[in-house]
């Protein structure tokens, strides 16, 4: 009986010898890096009206075998978009005619399926005309009848928005209504219709907003009978 505790207590050892192997050998590699970092700059306008970014980022090794760059609003960031695909290289180029904030995001994709993007590096840029927070906006209301009319905002100089809010009552009433083409300080107006509105009364605020700020109108207040 002895003899046999002692075969099973060896066998037992030889099987958690083996077990142990067998998971550190199928352990992640330690040497698969955790950071990453990449880096964006805005080179300038071209003469065909496009704007250049130059994306760079850190070579991860022989371990990875490819990259991928993509480009997010930060206004809007729900509109990703790929620019660069299979990049086997440590940079690319984005050339687009759009303005605005955006945030670029390299992902490394690993020969092993695994995937890592940059989280570190400054990979935000800026391509606008503008230099500051949005004008303070003149807010005006037009009547087509006694309950109908548009609310809207006008700037005769000063820096640009790149998105508009209209709050009625302190309600936002123009959602994924307000984008504008900003153009500097060039002029810039807006405005949203109502349709026989019920009798009331409607107290209206503009809020503008770029990547340097928000402005705000005066309140205005229409009253329909």
């Amino acid at each position: 009986m002895f003899h046999m505790k002692r075969l099973v207590s060896i066998v037992t050892v030889v099987i958690l010898l083996v077990g142990g192997a067998v998971t550190a050998f199928a352990a992640p590699n330690a040497s698969q890096p955790t950071t990453f970092a990449a880096q964006a700059v805005y080179i300038g306008k071209e003469a065909d009206g496009k704007h250049r970014v130059h994306i760079t980022w850190d070579d991860l090794g022989s371990n990875v075998s490819h990259y991928s760059v993509f480009r997010y609003p930060t206004l809007f960031p729900w509109g990703g978009e790929t620019v660069c695909s299979n990049v086997t290289a440590t940079s690319c180029e984005n050339l687009s005619v759009e303005r605005g904030q955006f945030r670029y995001i390299v992902t490394a994709y690993f020969n092993d399926g695994t995937e890592l993007a940059n989280n570190a590096g400054q990979t935000t840029v800026n391509i606008v005309y503008y230099t500051g927070a949005p004008a303070s906006p003149s807010i005006f209301a037009n009547h087509t009848s006694a309950s109908s009319y548009s609310v809207g905002f006008s700037i005769a100089s000063g820096n640009n928005a790149d998105i508009w809010e209209l709050y009625e009552n302190g309600m936002l009433v123009n959602h994924f209504q307000g984008f504008l083409i900003e153009n500097g300080q060039a002029p810039q107006t807006e405005s949203k219709s109502f349709y026989n509105k019920p009798s009331g009364t409607y107290v209206y605020v503009v809020k503008l907003k770029n990547v340097y700020g928000t402005s705000e109108s005066q309140p205005l207040t229409v009253v329909v009978p």
